[in-house]
């Protein structure tokens, strides 16, 4: 890929119901171009903060809704979850507590981060692979 084939960011608001989380992994995965050699990473990246949006933010009540946003570059995929919050972030737990779920997604993360406001959090990470 060359710069000029990058992607516009795409986005995809969903229900905050489980069944929505293999859905947001499936719209991931297709924005990622043919080959990608991350396309695994990526999928499971967007599931695990999709279901912290589902089951850990008030996305995942009656009404609630979750964003997923992935951009890619030549060399890079950033990909977003919003949900509605609470300001509160899952926390990584100490081993043997279990929901692992955010240091696998922080260990395979080229770049990692959180955001929080009042109406809800934003999780962020970046995935690279070689320019081709």
């Amino acid at each position: 890929m060359t710069p000029a084939t990058r992607t516009r960011a795409q986005a995809l608001a969903l229900p905050g119901l489980p069944e929505s989380v293999s859905q947001a992994r499936e719209f991931a995965a297709g924005c990622l171009p043919a080959g990608c050699p991350r396309v695994d990473e990526v999928a499971l990246v967007v599931s695990e903060l999709a279901t912290n949006a589902v089951l850990h933010s008030a996305s995942g009540v009656p009404g609630g809704t979750f964003v997923v946003l992935v951009d890619v570059e030549p060399s890079s995929v950033a990909v977003a979850v919003a949900d509605q919050g609470p300001a509160l972030v899952p926390a990584m737990r100490p081993l043997g507590e279990g929901g692992h779920g955010l240091d696998l997604v922080a260990a395979l993360a080229d770049a990692y981060e959180v955001t929080t406001t009042e109406t809800g959090r934003t999780a962020w990470v970046r995935l690279d692979w070689g320019a081709e």
